[in-house]
């Protein structure tokens, strides 16, 4: 008897499909991770730039700079930051209390 090693053209059919509905079920989960990690990443680098900027500014000080890493630009004066790609939500501080948050 001639014995036979391999799959078939429908087993591997329903192999590919299977994987193709976790995919479609897998992205979108992946890219609402992504946006989160991106705004909450802005949120912590204009939280710590904004008690960096309260301290100078009750000192008197020299107000530091914004070097921006997480979010794409940010003005402590006015406590407005702008997060990076592919972020939505974009940080509001408070010049006064340094206190940040997303909308």
């Amino acid at each position: 008897m001639n014995k036979q090693q391999g799959f078939t053209l429908i087993e591997l059919m329903i192999v590919v499909a299977i994987i193709a509905i976790l995919a479609a079920i897998a992205l979108p989960a992946y890219n609402n991770y992504r946006i989160r990690s991106a705004e909450n990443a802005c949120l912590g680098e204009a939280k710590a730039f904004m008690n960096a900027y309260l301290a100078a500014s009750v000192s008197a000080m020299t107000i530091p700079t914004f070097n921006a890493k997480a979010c794409a630009t940010g003005n402590g004066a006015t406590g407005a930051f702008t997060s990076a790609a592919p972020g939505i939500k974009d940080p509001t501080c408070s010049p006064t209390t340094a206190t940040c948050r997303l909308p």
